[in-house]
């Protein structure tokens, strides 16, 4: 083959040729080759991070047969280039890791099995998004491709009777200021999303606790270590989470406002700690509170919970049917119908930068299935911290 490039491949192509059209057609192949530069729906190369340059097949890593040598690996967690197939161009490995996801993404449509599970697995079912803070020209190119196979219902409205065709419920967590951006994507592409709001830090000046630079390339321990630990660790770092910083991080109480007619505002808790972790006291703070400024700040009942982080156990779920709530929904992976527990809802994770393509993936659960079952989770249920592992780490004196 020549050294051609890979042409832009509009959404529209993806409704009929990569995914299965609406009408039940099989799925075609979804890559062509011509003069133009590589990109997906936005006109961006979706494996170049910097977005500023195209590349060509002839500089691939390795070709797109050997590339999908790697397909295994990526989901198997092992992400890096061997020495033999390092990019002869400047490349990052992020770069790399994309266009290797993009590659086992086109495969995976073009082989229909996502048209499969579409149609065997999702059926009338509903799915529900979980995304954090996606730009706008992204989530529009995922909610075009949605909004041709499936149906957008209301997260209130999750058990009401199917209409024969799949389901999905958008929902954010956290309430991030970039979230007020995305009302006119909503608007346009007729969808009502919940955004789940840490109570405490939306309408303030304050930081979300894992974005601030005493948490740099600790993330992940900070979640394992006891909620008074973690505090005390951020704290001698120079966070402290009631602080109020020059730029607010969070919507603004007038931008909770301006949306709330086309917006479900819930609760994500107050400070966004991982339950698990906190005493019985920090828990039922977290989930109680939270919801009464929920309500103070929207104006209307606030029912449902996401749990930070996926993480939760029999008493996070004790103390949300006391404090009132109707549902919460984890990360746990799958479909749900008028038989899931509400304290349960299942869900998908998806990244907020990812191109149509890996987006129909991730929405096809294959991704979150294949890094669950490497953390150990066999049936789908987001891998658990629980507050045994907190104590363990207290008295070994981890953190």
């Amino acid at each position: 083959m020549s050294a051609a490039t890979v042409r832009p491949f509009s959404v529209e192509d993806a409704m009929d040729q990569a995914g299965g059209c609406s009408s039940g057609c099989a799925p075609q192949i979804g890559l062509r080759a011509d003069t133009e530069t590589v990109g997906h729906a936005s006109g961006h190369p979706p494996w170049d991070v910097n977005r500023d340059s195209s590349i060509h097949y002839a500089a691939w890593p390795c070709g797109i047969p050997n590339g999908l040598r790697y397909a295994a690996m990526l989901l198997a967690g092992r992400t890096r280039p061997s020495k033999e197939h390092k990019v002869s161009r400047p490349s990052s490995s992020i770069s790399f890791v994309r266009l290797v996801k993009e590659i086992i993404a086109r495969c995976l449509l073009w082989s229909g099995v996502i048209y499969a599970v579409r149609h065997l697995l999702w059926r009338d079912r509903v799915l529900i998004l979980v995304y954090h803070d996606p730009k706008p020209d992204v989530l529009a190119s995922h909610l075009a491709y949605l909004r041709r196979i499936a149906q957008p219902i209301r997260l209130a409205d999750r058990c009401k009777s199917p209409a024969g065709r799949p389901r999905f419920v958008v929902t954010i967590d956290d309430g991030h200021a970039g979230n007020a951006r995305l009302l006119e994507v909503f608007r346009a592409h007729g969808i009502h999303p919940t955004i789940f709001l840490c109570s405490a830090i939306v309408g303030t000046s304050r930081q979300y606790w894992w974005r601030h630079p005493a948490a740099a390339g600790s993330i992940e321990r900070l979640k394992r270590l006891p909620n008074a630990a973690r505090l005390a660790e951020l704290s001698s770092l120079g966070f402290a989470q009631d602080a109020e910083l020059s730029a607010p991080a969070a919507l603004s109480r007038s931008d909770i406002e301006h949306m709330k007619e086309s917006v479900d505002f819930e609760s994500h808790g107050r400070f966004h700690p991982i339950l698990p972790c906190c005493d019985d006291e920090g828990c039922r703070v977290e989930l109680s509170q939270s919801r009464l400024e929920i309500e103070g700040l929207v104006g209307r009942a606030c029912g449902s919970f996401a749990f930070p982080n996926g993480s939760y156990g029999e008493r996070e779920i004790t103390v949300l049917r006391s404090a009132g709530y109707q549902s919460a929904r984890t990360l746990d992976a799958g479909w749900n119908d008028e038989e899931t527990d509400p304290f349960r809802l299942k869900a998908v994770p998806v990244s907020d930068d990812a191109s149509w393509a890996w987006f129909a993936v991730q929405i096809s659960f294959i991704p979150a299935y294949f890094r669950y079952l490497k953390r150990g989770s066999f049936l789908g249920r987001a891998p658990q911290l629980q507050p045994i592992d907190c104590r363990d780490l207290r008295t070994s004196g981890a953190g």
